[in-house]
């Protein structure tokens, strides 16, 4: 866990927000509040008073003791599509590969495992009318420390890893359609409330109770929606679809 000084903040996640009645916590130079997030995305900051505020990126990073803070915190909006328009007047140079360093990796799978417990036991757990599997008790202590703001230990870490990669753990329950599960419960809810037409209403909510009752989505069901997700967003799941992604 990163300590902050006295007064500071610390990063904790990136995840959904509300883009229609969400703003920056940063404050602007007449004391207003910042933008807000019209592609639903922002920086989870915990500030002095043990609260979780959003930011944007640069409002996160110039709040931060040390901003590159702000690349080290799990993700819960990665298996998101958010289209953008190409922009071939910057166009960066191509970097050589490189090797990850002991230090980098270990974030990674500290990252990872912590991504793992919320999302079981929080962020799909509280899916409306979700199986009851989703919730595992022997992460709850885990989720507690993460919820209190600690930081899992190594042997956490690889602990939770070996529950996520075993046999026994269905795929539908790994951490891929986890996070796709997620992501389509917060596109379907901001759909259902942005509609006035009852019929579509309806509809939304039946995909809505399939993805509690099954914890996966077709293409076709994602598109006549008009969810747009990672192009593999569920693939995981579903038998014979060229095998789960793995983590590293």
């Amino acid at each position: 866990m990163k300590q902050a000084p006295p007064g500071g903040w610390i990063p904790v996640r990136k995840d959904f927000v509300d883009p229609a009645a969400t703003r920056c916590h940063a404050r602007g130079a007449k004391g207003g509040r910042h933008h807000g997030f019209p592609e639903g995305h922002a920086y989870i900051l915990r500030g002095p008073d043990g609260h979780e505020y959003p930011f944007g990126a640069d409002c996160a990073r110039a709040a931060l003791a040390e901003p590159a803070w702000l690349d080290q915190v799990p993700d819960y909006t990665e298996r998101d599509a958010v289209p953008r328009l190409p922009d071939f007047t910057d166009v960066p140079p191509p970097r050589r590969s490189r090797k990850a360093t002991a230090a980098e990796l270990e974030l990674a799978r500290r990252n990872a495992a912590t991504r793992y417990v919320v999302l079981r036991m929080e962020k799909v757990a509280a899916v409306p009318r979700v199986q009851p599997t989703v919730r595992f008790p022997a992460l709850e202590d885990l989720y507690q420390q993460i919820a209190q703001g600690g930081a899992l230990s190594s042997a956490q870490v690889t602990r939770v890893l070996a529950i996520e990669r075993s046999a026994a753990t269905p795929a539908k329950l790994r951490m891929l359609n986890l996070l796709d599960v997620y992501t389509a419960h917060v596109k379907l809810e901001r759909l259902i409330a942005a509609s006035n037409n009852l019929d579509n209403i309806r509809f939304l909510r039946s995909l809505h109770d399939w993805l509690a009752r099954h914890l996966v989505l077709s293409t076709a069901q994602l598109d006549a929606a008009g969810i747009v997700m990672h192009p593999h967003a569920f693939r995981s799941a579903w038998p014979n679809a060229g095998g789960e992604g793995e983590l590293f």
